[in-house]
């Protein structure tokens, strides 16, 4: 089985990158991307997604916003360019955190954790 993985994240740039390398996982099947928070909100509730990888610092809606009202439901990839937020978003529930600017491995890293989570198995990549 492979993930949909929806990424939000307010910044071209990391919103395009993030994408690629997730794209380039084995376990990764979709990747829908979103700058708008808001966007995102919506399609989460509608599609209900298998995981969601948020930037923490948005305008809206944040990356904390997103974990308090979804972590109960479904894995989360928190990032930022500021490790301070990693503390409160692993306390939310975030499965894992990645740190801007990220490699393409932390992200393999990560994405092979929320594997683990839904399915229980280990895997590497």
């Amino acid at each position: 089985m492979k993930l949909e993985l929806i990424i939000v994240d307010d910044s071209p740039l990391w919103l395009s990158l993030a994408e690629k390398l997730a794209k380039t996982h084995p376990l990764v099947r979709s990747v829908i991307t979103f700058e708008d928070s808001y966007d995102a909100w919506v399609h989460i509730q509608i599609a209900q997604p298998q995981v969601v990888m948020s930037d923490i610092e948005m305008p809206g809606m944040n990356g904390l916003s997103f974990l308090e009202m979804f972590a109960d439901r479904l894995p989360f990839i928190s990032s930022s360019t500021k490790q301070e937020f990693e503390e409160v978003a692993r306390e939310l529930g975030c499965v894992d955190f990645v740190s801007k600017p990220f490699t393409k491995s932390e992200l393999h890293n990560a994405i092979d954790l929320v594997y683990n989570k839904i399915y229980g198995k280990k895997v590497s990549a």
